[in-house]
């Protein structure tokens, strides 16, 4: 069996008191075309939040900082004899300037909560967690 280990986040940003959420259409996986987070493998010796910041960095462009108070793990098996073990933070954007990736990304879209959950092909567990969260933080 093979190991695989990716780590993303859920970015999100406030505006007036509204949150958004940014989602990805993915180019690469075994369903072309799915909507999810940014989220990319380890590399060397990275940490598990060094992966994140850069993968989303280089798939979107976004700088943030990732809070690592959240973590959300997920396992799954994308293809025969793969398991994968994808690990998703809550990060939010300072700046909002989208520069995709356009080898893996085709498009992305900034939404509210409930339009990201329908639009989601996989990913709506890791949304729910990750907006209880985000919501909760701003009761503080």
């Amino acid at each position: 069996m093979q190991h695989e280990k990716s780590c993303g986040a859920v970015v999100y940003k406030t505006n007036a008191g509204k949150t958004d959420y940014l989602i990805i259409l993915n180019r690469k996986g075994n369903v072309k075309g799915h909507w999810g987070f940014p989220k990319g493998h380890v590399e060397d010796n990275e940490t598990e939040v060094e992966t994140a910041k850069r993968e989303i960095f280089e798939e979107v462009g976004i700088k943030l900082e990732i809070d690592d108070k959240f973590k959300y793990v997920k396992n799954y098996m994308p293809k025969p004899n793969v398991e994968k073990e994808a690990v998703y933070f809550v990060a939010e954007a300072k700046n909002v300037n989208t520069v995709l990736q356009e080898s893996e990304i085709a498009d992305y879209k900034w939404c509210c909560y409930k339009e990201a959950l329908d639009i989601l092909t996989y990913d709506s567990d890791i949304l729910e967690a990750a907006n209880k969260y985000i919501m909760a933080r701003k009761d503080i």
